[in-house]
């Protein structure tokens, strides 16, 4: 056997151990075959670019784990439907990610970056030649970034545990699948609406702040959450809730939760006050804003800000807990002005259902389910 098999086989039983199973690829209700295709290629970016920032940390175990990942694993599912359309541009791709599983521990830091540039070139003209122009659909890229999130929050969850990182791997997969997402939503925002593109960028925002301090799972899933939310609003991505509140039932929820918000944060414990007004928020309001709006837009508005913004930096600051009451007691009869100008049974948001067995994501009251795509 040769040193280069001999090396293939360590980075087997690398990834192995540290993967274990592997990635679960996340699948809707509905999801297309070419949206499968480009999560799994922004799969293997992921790892290239944890691949060279390990590189050149002198992190060679973790820098052989996510070069070698792709070709042990991803590239299994990307393989046939590049073969058909491609064939030569198959077997040099196949033929570049094993040579970098196999030499990047004796590379130099600059060969293995570029070496990493010419597989994502090769990457881009994968996607061309099995999606073609496809690729640039916002509500396709939207799908991306909601498969390649859901990825993320199930690795997060793996990785994290008491506010401290248990798995390396899985963290590092997490926050790689989270920017690739990040890039594929940078072309997706300039075609949603203004209102839903800053916030869906702020939640990418605070998804980077959770995961760089070791959050709790819950708060990045609950802002996980919120971001498929969004996307589905505006792209109709096909996911169907299991379970649902009209819009009385939503009031009532999210009174209780900004109760138990003030009662944690009387209590000395402000990051679980802060945890559960943004669920008030993330999964609750974020369901019956857009009908509130058709009434009262202002209205819609005032809570949305006292809420999402106002609350939570009032508790990041540490205000006194008067303060924090009487400003929750002003969403609570805003709440109750809400409810006086719309119906109960207002149309709910759609959310995805089922549990797959790879993890999952969850809502407050629904859980989204993803199985493997291949």
């Amino acid at each position: 056997m040769n040193s280069k098999a001999i090396i293939a086989l360590a980075v087997a039983a690398l990834a192995a151990s540290l993967f274990g199973s592997g990635l679960a690829l996340p699948a809707f209700a509905e999801v297309s075959e070419n949206a499968k295709f480009v999560a799994n290629v922004e799969f293997i970016r992921g790892h290239l670019e944890k691949a060279v920032e390990n590189k050149n940390a002198g992190q060679i175990e973790l820098a052989l784990a996510h070069a070698g990942h792709p070709v042990e694993e991803v590239y299994s599912l990307i393989t046939g439907p590049l073969s058909e359309a491609d064939a030569a541009l198959d077997s040099e791709l196949d033929n570049a990610l094993v040579s970098l599983a196999n030499q990047i521990d004796t590379m130099s830091e600059s060969d293995v970056e570029t070496a990493t540039d010419d597989i994502n070139a090769m990457l881009d003209n994968a996607i061309l030649a099995v999606v073609g122009k496809e690729s640039d659909d916002p509500a396709f890229g939207a799908m991306v970034v909601a498969l390649l999130i859901e990825t993320a929050e199930h690795e997060y969850e793996e990785a994290i545990e008491d506010g401290q990182i248990v798995q390396m791997i899985e963290y590092q997969d997490a926050t790689a699948f989270i920017h690739r997402a990040e890039v594929v939503f940078a072309n997706v925002k300039p075609d949603m609406p203004a209102h839903e593109a800053e916030e869906v960028q702020e939640l990418f925002d605070e998804l980077d702040s959770l995961t760089a301090s070791g959050a709790s799972p819950g708060e990045v899933e609950t802002v996980i959450g919120g971001v498929l939310h969004e996307l589905d609003e505006v792209y109709a991505l096909g996911i169907e809730s299991s379970e649902q509140l009209d819009g009385w039932g939503y009031i009532d929820h999210i009174k209780e939760l900004l109760d138990r918000s003030v009662e944690e944060y009387s209590e000395g414990n402000a990051p679980e006050a802060k945890a559960l007004a943004v669920e008030a928020y993330l999964d609750n309001y974020e369901f019956i804003e857009g009908d509130i709006a058709q009434d009262d837009r202002d209205l819609m508005e005032k809570i949305e800000i006292d809420m999402r913004v106002a609350l939570v930096q009032m508790i990041d600051q540490g205000r006194p807990v008067t303060d924090i009451e009487t400003h929750v007691d002003q969403i609570k009869a805003d709440l109750e002005t809400a409810r006086a100008v719309v119906t109960p049974e207002f149309p709910v948001a759609a959310i995805a259902a089922a549990l797959a067995v790879g993890g999952a994501v969850s809502y407050n009251r629904v859980r989204t389910s993803f199985g493997r795509g291949a």
